[in-house]
Formats: C-alpha cells, sequence, structure tokens
C-alpha cells in the first residue's frame, strides 16, 4: 500500500467522509480499514491545491490529472456535498476541470502546471498543459456528470460560473461536431507503438457512416476504438446532455435535448443487437461485442444514468458482460471479471468488480468481501491483476479503482438501510 500523509490541506472534507464512513451499518464494519486508506490517499496524496479556486487531482501513480478519472475519483463524494467543505473540495476540482476543457476539449490528461510534461508529444502545437490529446467523449462527459451532480446534491448553483458554461458551450460545439466527424480533422499516430495506442494504420481510425452518434478516437481505456461509435460513451453523453438541458436557457436546452435523443434513438437502432447493447458500432451495420472494465463501459450503463437498474435490455447486456460469452471476461485461479485489451489477455480489473456491485439490484455483501480480499492478497487496489497471481499486477497505485471500491461500499450500505 501506498503510505498515507499525517496531514493535508483538505483535512475539513476529509474528516466529513471519513465521520461518514464510520456511520457504516454493522455489515460494513470490515470495510472501513480499507476505504478510509482510499478516501485518505485521494485527499492526503492524490489532490493539490493549484489556487483559491482550482484543485488539481492526480490520477494514482501517474502525476497527471485525466479528466475522467479525476471525475469518477470525486463522485462518489457528491452524496457528502450537503456539507459546504466537501462541496467546496469538489467544486475546486471542477473548477480545474473548466479550466482545462477551455485550453484543449479534444484532450483528456492535462499538468498541473505548464511544465510540458507529456506521454507523449503526439500533436506539434501541443499546449504545455496536456499531458495527453486523446479524445475521448467521457472526458467531456464526466465534467458534465459531477458539475450537475454537485448541483443536486448541494442544491446550489454557484460553481456553475461563466467559466464553466464556457466549457458546457464547448463541449456541445464538440459533441455536434463529431456527430459528422471530419477525418482530417483529427489524426493520431505514435511512432513505434502498439496498435492500441493510435489510430492505426493511417491515424484516421476505422471507416464509418455518420449515424447520429458521437465519434470517438479513443476508448475510456485510452486505448484506440477498434470502431469509431463507442456505445458506452455516448450513453453516458446522451445521459449528461438530458441533465444539462434542465439547468440550461431554452436555446441551449433544446441544443442538448436534441442531440441527446439523437443519440439515443440511434442506440436502440443500430447498436442493440439480439437483445444486448454492442460496446462499439460503425454506423454500417458493423459491430463489436465485448465489454471493457473500464468506466464507461456496458455494466455501468445505469450508473451513468442512461438506463434504470431494472431495464430489461440492460439485464441482457449485464450477462452477457459478466460471462464468458464476453472474449474480455477472464478465469483464473485465483480471481476472475472483466478484463481489458489495455493490460492483455487474463488481467482482470478491480473497477470492474466495484461496478458490479454498485449496478446490482441486491445488496453484494458477499462480492464486496471478495474484493476487499482480492485487495488484501494483492496488496491494494490496482489497475488489473492476474488471473492466476494477483501479486502480478499493473498501476501500484490507481486512485480511480479505490473510489470506485469506496463508492460500493456507500452504495451497499444505502442499499442494506432500505
Amino acid at each position: 500500500m501506498v503510505q498515507t500523509s499525517s496531514s493535508s490541506p483538505f483535512a475539513g472534507a476529509k474528516v466529513v467522509v471519513l465521520d461518514r464512513l464510520a456511520e457504516l451499518p454493522a455489515e460494513l464494519i470490515t470495510h472501513r480499514k480499507l476505504a478510509t486508506e482510499c478516501i485518505s490517499r485521494l485527499f492526503d496524496q492524490a489532490a493539490s491545491r493549484i489556487d483559491d479556486e482550482r484543485i488539481f487531482i492526480s490520477t494514482g501513480d501517474i502525476d497527471a490529472m485525466w479528466l475522467r478519472d479525476s471525475s469518477f475519483q470525486i463522485k462518489p463524494l457528491l452524496r457528502f456535498c450537503d456539507n459546504p467543505l466537501v462541496a467546496n473540495f469538489v467544486q475546486g476540482v471542477i473548477a480545474s476541470q473548466a479550466f482545462y476543457i477551455s485550453i484543449d476539449p479534444y484532450a483528456n490528461a492535462f499538468n498541473i502546471s505548464t511544465n510540458a510534461k507529456r506521454w507523449h508529444e503526439d500533436f506539434e502545437d501541443q499546449s504545455p498543459w496536456v499531458f495527453e490529446r486523446k479524445w475521448e467523449i467521457d472526458s467531456l462527459a464526466s465534467f458534465l456528470d459531477v458539475s450537475l451532480g454537485l448541483a443536486e446534491a448541494s442544491n446550489g448553483t454557484n460553481h456553475l460560473t461563466d467559466a464553466w458554461w464556457q466549457a458546457a458551450n464547448s463541449i456541445m460545439d464538440v459533441f455536434e461536431r463529431e456527430t459528422n466527424h471530419d477525418p482530417e480533422s483529427y489524426v493520431f499516430i505514435r511512432q513505434q507503438a502498439p496498435k492500441h495506442d493510435w489510430l492505426y494504420p493511417s491515424g484516421r481510425g476505422a471507416d464509418f457512416e455518420v449515424c447520429d452518434l458521437i465519434w470517438s478516437a479513443f476508448r475510456p481505456s485510452d486505448d484506440a476504438c477498434e470502431l469509431p461509435f463507442n456505445v458506452p460513451q455516448n450513453a453516458y453523453a446522451a445521459a449528461q446532455l438530458e441533465r444539462l438541458a434542465k439547468v440550461s436557457p431554452p436555446e441551449f436546452a433544446a441544443r442538448c435535448q436534441s442531440l441527446a435523443e439523437k443519440i439515443r434513438f440511434a442506440i436502440e437502432k443500430l447498436a442493440l443487437v439480439d437483445g444486448v447493447y454492442a460496446y462499439e458500432i460503425d454506423g454500417k451495420g458493423g459491430n463489436l461485442r465485448i465489454d471493457d472494465a473500464n468506466i464507461p463501459s456496458l455494466l455501468s450503463l445505469p450508473y451513468l444514468g442512461f438506463c434504470a437498474i431494472d431495464d430489461s435490455r440492460y439485464l441482457n447486456t449485464r450477462h452477457f458482460a459478466l460471462s464468458a460469452a464476453n472474449p474480455w471476461f477472464f478465469s483464473g485461479s485465483q480471481t476472475g471479471h472483466i478484463g481489458s485489451p489495455h493490460t492483455g489477455a487474463n488481467r482482470v480489473w478491480p473497477l470492474a468488480m466495484a461496478m458490479e456491485i454498485i449496478t446490482s439490484q441486491r445488496v453484494e455483501l458477499d462480492k464486496l468481501n471478495v474484493l476487499a480480499e482480492l485487495a488484501q492478497s494483492s496488496d491494494g487496489l490496482h489497475e488489473s491483476v492476474d488471473t492466476d497471481n494477483v501479486k502480478d499486477f499493473t498501476r501500484e497505485w490507481f486512485s480511480w479503482a479505490e473510489m470506485t471500491f469506496v463508492d460500493a461500499v456507500f452504495t451497499t450500505a444505502e442499499k442494506v438501510a432500505r
């Protein structure tokens, strides 16, 4: 385990969350220790104050802030944003996200300053703020998700500043533009990299036909899309645009609602195959039948706000995703679950295990215990673990996985209380 700091500039917010953790029902007491460690690492190590308004959240052992990762790292805190200390913390992260989107809405990860650190220099004009410029729909949809979630949880909109609305307008412009994607507008070539790390072979991705879905270059795993219309990401965008419409001026709301309706219609018409949602489609009749551990995923559709937890089409898709019919579901001598092309065969992700618990209609105490035992056996909640040797893992510290576990703990507690 990564050691936690004894002090934090966000100590007040951390104490509020840990106090709520102390109120867990008896069935969940055994999970307090691990959840405390995960929460403490978020506040003590991942979070840094940039200025009076903005807070930077690293993804963990990579010193960069992903728009998606940071959103899901703070999303479990929304349930506590009736407290101003927690609300102010979340607001600081959202302010950073809005600032980054104003710099480059096509980038997925950013630096804490203009230090020009980067995973790879893929564009000659890449901003020194940008750590990586992989276009992913979920980067922008997740910003809307936590922003609107804060408004709902805190019953306030102070964080929806002029800068925030500029970001929201930029997001809408990008979403609309990418429903009619120009293949020459975004070319991503990464020399001497594996195929999944760039838009192989020409830097433009697979052929497609415009179909009212948003074109995406990369998946939530940061791997290239095999087919350019990623269904979970589009589903996430539709759900968040519907929420955005409710707080927007009439003309902007109409744009949001119109695009959301088109996306939903296209998903139902083109991506539903034998009662199960495909993971990606090309608009020409081609589809990819998998699910990936990374969120947005098909497994996470209710968590994304796209559908009810008991929706029959979702339940069919969930059954597929959690079965051997999914090519990226693996079972081994020590563990089994959904993996990702990002980490290869026979590696499964605690992130997906937590999401199964969150999106279940039942109280999943046994599965939560299994996940906690896996964390103990593999010395943490990592990106992925080998199904036959859980001590063989990727990512020493992966805060997104840790906070999704925290989300699973609190979600389970809420189910127990019903």
